[in-house]
């Protein structure tokens, strides 16, 4: 499995990262977990094919995530794709795009996409993909994909991801030290959850400029209790 970190930047800009976006391939499949603003350019950028996409898998309807999804729609009716893509996400995300489309009413005939949302497992040719419930401010899940690798989308750090093995977790990491949230993930409040993590490999993502401006205490301070992090940047790749 192939794995791309298409976008590894947050909602807040810093140097030239796109927004959250994940490119997975295996076996020619390729899918997109999350599309957020700047990963169309991105994908562009490195000669990736817009009718190879898939799927998309949406963690959580935030615009740093889900920015994109449209663009990439229109992109491929333009193109002449006429293979429906898999848009799968949380419950609510039917309705997301419903409202788009009513504001933008000239693509309602013309984007051709399906939406699945909620459900617990998911099959796209031979990709075998569940979600895990996370805790955000909206309804939102990551995703473990052919046992392999994990994906948290934006979340306090949830046990349960952190006690599934795997080859690569790809896990937010928004705010710096000293701040208290119940939906984004901080340094003090991965520590013991990372401690005991079962996958192979951590990669952190979603860091707001707050984390960068202090990154070597934040990394010092965590491979204290795990040596297998690091933090990746936009155009990373790893083999699972």
């Amino acid at each position: 499995m192939r794995v791309v970190i298409v976008g590894a930047g947050s909602a807040i800009p810093y140097m030239e990262m796109a927004q959250t976006c994940i490119l997975v391939e295996e076996k020619g499949c390729k899918i997109l977990v999350d599309a957020g603003i700047g990963a169309y350019l991105k994908l562009a950028q490195i000669g990736f094919d817009l009718s190879e996409i898939k799927a998309i898998l949406l963690t959580h309807n935030h615009l740093d995530h889900n920015g994109d999804v449209l663009a990439i729609l229109k992109a491929r009716w333009l193109s002449g794709v006429k293979e429906e893509l898999l848009i799968h996400g949380p419950a609510g995300t039917s309705n997301h795009f419903e409202s788009l489309l009513e504001a933008y009413p000239y693509l309602r005939r013309k984007l051709s996409f399906r939406i699945l949302e909620g459900k617990r497992e998911i099959e796209i040719e031979d990709f075998k993909i569940r979600t895990i419930p996370t805790k955000h401010s909206v309804e939102s899940n990551g995703y473990m994909i052919d046992e392999k690798l994990i994906i948290s989308g934006d979340t306090s750090p949830v046990k349960e991801i952190f006690e599934k093995r795997c080859k690569l977790l790809i896990h937010e990491l928004s705010l710096p030290f000293g701040f208290e949230s119940d939906d984004h993930t901080t340094p003090e409040s991965i520590v013991e959850l990372l401690r005991d993590a079962k996958a192979e490999k951590i990669v952190f993502i979603h860091l707001y400029p707050q984390v960068y401006g202090m990154l070597d205490r934040v990394m010092k301070y965590l491979k204290e209790y795990n040596q297998n992090i690091t933090v990746a940047k936009d155009g990373d790749v790893f083999e699972v």
